[in-house]
């Protein structure tokens, strides 16, 4: 087996997947070319320490909160926001509205009661009720 062959199943020998007389023949061609030994080897410590990356765990930071903190303000609240925490204090406006109505509507009430017993008491009483029918016989 020559170099160019060898350095084909680099990644072949890497991977444990050569196996037979094709081992024992890469073996023989890095025993033999000590600059092909010296390249594989240099490629068995790239590849160990590029699958070495991904094994270490580095703390992600959380940048959503502090997104939503942005749009948030920016928007005066429209988006992320909950309608309380944003409220701006407490109005007592409806509800002084609301008994403002219930008495204007207490008046109106009490008014037309007062109209319909004023009306009652100044209404002449029909004519037949309290005297007797006069009698009209020959």
């Amino acid at each position: 087996m020559n170099a160019e062959e060898a350095r084909d199943l680099f990644s072949e020998a890497y991977d444990g997947m050569l196996a037979g007389e094709r081992l024992l023949a890469f073996e023989a061609a890095l025993d033999q070319d000590p600059e092909l030994k010296a390249e594989y080897d240099e490629l068995v410590e790239l590849l160990n320490e590029a699958h070495g990356l991904g094994e270490q765990e580095v703390e992600v930071p959380n940048l959503l909160p502090g997104v939503q903190k942005k749009l948030r303000e920016r928007s005066k609240g429209k988006y992320y926001g909950d309608r309380f925490s944003l409220a701006k204090g407490f109005s007592w406006m409806p509800i002084v509205l609301t008994f403002v109505m219930l008495g204007l509507l207490a008046l109106a009430y009490a008014g037309l009661h007062m109209i319909q017993e004023l009306e009652a008491e100044s209404a002449p009483e029909s004519p037949g009720a309290s005297e007797a029918p006069e009698s009209t016989e020959p």
